[in-house]
């Protein structure tokens, strides 16, 4: 407005007293190259406010055109893989809108493994999950289920199908590195398409639980400087975030209830000896899911029921292993669930949101009005 205010003075001062409109026109035509001169120089970097379209002109402040990630170039004959998922069919996705009203916030959740073996179809071995294929997608609902009461209370859920590896793919560090690029690669697909045709430039929380937890801290690596104005916050649940993660700007870690643009990282066990190294060590950071305290503060879990109904069910912080140390809770019935032969039954990562969803849930809304109380551009990142 200032800009165009001195343009009217300018005008009006200098330009001929006469009728010459010749000279008139090309005086307001030499203060209009000012004007957008002025407004150029003056646009935000991003181009979240204004952007520039194929004929040169410029998009409303209402537009939102976001800024989506780069796909990785992959040996894609390296592994048979399953058909692409395609993000533009409905059936991809499983979306809740808020159920206590629109809180103007997202929820980007990332399941965990579903797939628990490599699977033999048409003569080819496949490591990944297939989309496409009924029984797979199946083995997806418990997991939605779990998720969307936790995060999809005060935010909107978003959700989808995903070529994960297998279980069978965590046998070692070495197999998983080689498998998950691929299913990285529909992460990164999800979330471009999630951007473009959902979120409308809202904020926005990450979620992801097990190899959901995995893609949410290799996700937030890769997020602009725009994208990082708008996280709330990210959740890795059931997985680790270590030293080299924390090299990445986009990660830093949570230390109370209400901080924002932070991860929040934790995952459980009852004993030292039911840890799983290739998702609990070594671990950088960790907060306790119900305080939301980073030292070894024991917090009650009221509404578990303990093995000794004496003594209330607690979480602390081992401060050494940045583990959650789960006492006085018990699991009687397993099922058929083979991650509990090999961590033993106190290895409680199937049990995160059975243990904790309460409190996530309450943390979401409080991170959310936290959000909204911090200036536009304001956030703990260390850009």
């Amino acid at each position: 407005m200032e800009t165009i205010v001195f343009g009217s003075a300018f005008f009006r001062i200098f330009a001929p007293k006469n009728d010459d409109y010749g000279m008139r026109d090309i005086v307001f035509k030499f203060l209009w190259i000012c004007v957008l001169g002025a407004v150029v120089a003056c646009s935000s970097d991003d181009f979240q406010d204004e952007a520039l379209v194929d004929d040169g002109s410029f998009l409303g402040e209402d537009i939102y055109v976001p800024d989506t990630l780069v796909l990785d170039s992959l040996d894609m004959e390296a592994y048979n893989l399953p058909p692409v998922p395609d993000y533009s069919d409905p059936a991809m996705w499983f979306i809740q809108e808020a159920l206590l009203g629109d809180a103007g916030v997202d929820v980007f959740y990332t399941c965990p493994t579903e797939i628990i073996t490599d699977y033999v179809s048409g003569w080819k071995q496949y490591a990944h999950m297939n989309v496409y294929d009924d029984n797979q997608r199946d083995a997806f609902s418990p997991s939605f289920q779990k998720a969307a009461p936790a995060f999809g209370i005060t935010a909107n859920f978003y959700s989808y199908y995903y070529r994960q590896v297998t279980l069978q793919s965590f046998a070692s560090e070495s197999v998983l590195a080689s498998r998950f690029p691929y299913a990285f690669q529909d992460v990164k697909r999800a979330f471009n398409y999630y951007l473009t045709h959902f979120n409308q430039g809202r904020p926005f929380i990450i979620a992801g639980f097990s190899q959901g937890g995995k893609a949410t801290v290799e996700l937030l690596k890769e997020l602009q400087p725009s994208h990082m104005k708008r996280l709330v916050a990210a959740y890795v649940i059931g997985y680790k975030v270590t030293e080299e993660d924390l090299q990445s700007p986009n990660i830093v870690p949570a230390t109370g209830a209400t901080d924002v643009g932070v991860t929040c990282c934790f995952s459980s066990v009852g004993d030292e000896s039911s840890i799983w190294s290739i998702i609990q060590v070594p671990v950088a950071c960790a907060i306790n899911p119900v305080n939301w305290k980073t030292d070894d503060t024991p917090a009650e879990i009221p509404w578990l029921s303990g093995a000794d109904p004496e003594k209330p069910v607690t979480v602390r912080k081992d401060l050494e292993r940045n583990i959650m140390f789960v006492d006085n809770y018990i699991v009687e019935d397993f099922g058929f669930y083979p991650v509990t032969w090999v961590m033993g039954k106190k290895n409680y990562h199937r049990y995160e949101f059975t243990m904790y969803s309460p409190s996530i849930a309450q943390n979401v809304a409080d991170r959310i009005v936290a959000f909204h109380s911090i200036p536009t551009g304001i956030k703990q990142v260390k850009w």
